[in-house]
């Protein structure tokens, strides 16, 4: 009784407060906030309306977008659409006309392309670890992104079937492609060279001397290549002269297809056919081959129209290979950075008695991928018996890159023979082997990109000795730099230094010099 008396009191109470005789109950304190939202809602108002006329503005642009594409599409698919028929078409909505025009246009479209079911089968490289996570990509030195176990490179052949929109074009470049295939791929190179002797006693000079080569490969039948190489030579270089063993101007050691009217000859240089084997891992070449194509490489030092003239930094002259032969080669690649070689080629180019004093040469290759400055290189070890001389030689050949840009390269061989030693005017089986080298050693660098605003320069320095099996020493140094013109064409500035020549009659002789021009072209 006494909390209900309680809150009759409080009741009371309040409605004391709320009444007044003069005003009547008072109304709670307005705080401005229904103002407030009204003005809010009214400028969210306007700017759908902005928002409303922009959209009205852009779906009448697009109408008239989407208008000249149906008439472009109409007049190149042949169809005409008269204004009577647009006119007697039933009145319709904006957002309906345009979607009825996309679906023409769609269709439109799709009339100009064939939609076929599509099967390829690919290959692919894989890089796997011994957890078997298999990448598309190799991982951070070749460790696996997941677990950090190294990797290992595969090719793996993949099925993809799926339906595409190939157009016309697309066909059109396949059938091409497949019909280009069939066909011989022709190539040409061109070498110019012209040499100035100096410091020597001969009356000529100036030595000019070219080389033009036509090639021509095909693919008779899968994995295999069908090469021929076509040759014409003219001039002999200052070598004639001089009587170097070093050989001045490798692009002449082949000697001048010209007749003794002048006329040029075209001789055939190569003619072999290759066939791939193993997943391309083994190599065999059998025909008229050219050794040094398959042995003593390196990247430096290899190739008379692009890189050093002389014949000592082309190969090891302790290689001494035969001219151009019936010959043949197997080559196998580990694919794990070793790889083995092997060649047999005849004595001569005569075709008869090809199995009688054979030219054997087997060869060892390492690429080591961060062997020096974390940078690679490759390593070669080769042997060689020449049946024609019956001598033996051992040899490496080797390139090793120092930074992006600066590569070293360096070569040795030694020559061993049946029998002793001879000297200058000895019988004639002795006279055959004077112009063999008991030894033979080069070094030298080359620079890519020598400059900032010459990127696809080069530029090479090498020095070399040998040693004939008469005793007779002889040191050659050269330097040239390549300036890239085309991707087709270049054009070299060489330098030579010939020292202890056979010309000279005594070894404090000052050296002969040569200064030379070198222009190449490719296509």
């Amino acid at each position: 009784m006494r909390y209900l008396l309680y809150g009759v009191l409080y009741l009371f109470s309040l409605a004391s407060t709320a009444y007044c005789p003069s005003q009547g109950f008072a109304s709670p304190p307005s705080t401005g906030m229904e103002e407030v939202n009204l003005v809010q809602l009214k400028e969210e108002l306007e700017a759908l309306k902005a928002e409303q006329d922009t959209l009205k503005q852009r779906m009448e642009h697009n109408e008239g977008k989407i208008q000249g594409v149906e008439r472009a599409l109409r007049s190149l698919s042949g169809e005409s659409v008269t204004p009577v028929e647009e006119k007697a078409a039933p009145p319709e909505g904006k957002k309906e006309r345009l979607e009825r025009r996309i679906e023409r246009l769609e269709d439109m479209a799709g009339k100009m392309f064939l939609l076929e079911p599509v099967e390829e089968i690919k290959r692919v490289k894989e890089w796997v670890c011994p957890e078997g996570h298999i990448y598309d990509h190799p991982g951070k030195d070749n460790l696996c992104h997941l677990c950090g176990k190294p990797q290992k490179e595969r090719t793996a052949l993949r099925k993809y079937k799926y339906a595409r929109k190939e157009s016309v074009s697309d066909l059109i470049g396949a059938m091409l492609e497949e019909e280009f295939k069939k066909r011989v791929a022709v190539g040409m190179s061109a070498t110019g060279i012209m040499q100035q002797l100096t410091n020597s006693h001969t009356k000529d000079s100036t030595f000019a001397q070219g080389s033009f080569d036509l090639f021509f490969l095909h693919r008779p039948m899968f994995n295999s290549t069908l090469f021929l190489n076509l040759e014409a030579i003219g001039g002999g270089g200052p070598d004639r002269f001089v009587l170097s063993q070093s050989g001045l101007n490798d692009d002449a050691s082949r000697g001048s297809t010209q007749d003794s009217d002048g006329v040029d000859r075209v001789s055939v240089r190569e003619a072999w056919l290759q066939s791939i084997f193993m997943k391309d891992r083994l190599r065999l070449i059998g025909g008229k081959l050219d050794l040094t194509n398959y042995f003593d490489l390196n990247a430096v030092a290899n190739d008379e129209t692009t890189q050093f003239i002389a014949s000592a930094f082309v190969n090891n002259p302790a290689l001494e290979p035969p001219v151009n032969g019936p010959g043949m080669v197997a080559y196998f690649d580990t694919k794990r950075g070793y790889s083995f070689g092997l060649g047999l080629q005849s004595a001569d180019n005569s075709g008869t008695a090809v199995t009688d004093r054979v030219y054997g040469i087997a060869e060892l290759d390492y690429y080591a991928p961060r062997f020096l400055f974390g940078l690679g290189g490759n390593y070669r070890l080769w042997g060689r018996y020449n049946g024609d001389t019956l001598s033996r030689a051992i040899g490496i050949s080797l390139d090793q890159q120092l930074t992006q840009r600066l590569t070293s390269f360096a070569r040795y061989g030694i020559t061993s023979h049946t029998t002793s030693r001879i000297t200058p005017g000895a019988g004639t089986e002795d006279k055959k082997r004077e112009g063999e080298k008991e030894w033979a050693w080069s070094l030298g660098l080359g620079m890519r990109s020598p400059f900032s605003f010459r990127k696809f320069d080069h530029t090479a320095l090498a020095f070399s000795q040998l040693k004939r099996v008469d005793g007779r020493k002889e040191d050659v140094a050269e330097a040239y730099y390549s300036f890239f013109l085309t991707d087709h064409l270049s054009l070299s500035l060489n330098s030579q230094l010939l020292f202890n020549s056979p010309v000279s009659d005594a070894e404090d002789e000052d050296p002969l010099a040569t200064f030379g021009l070198r222009f190449q072209m490719d296509f």
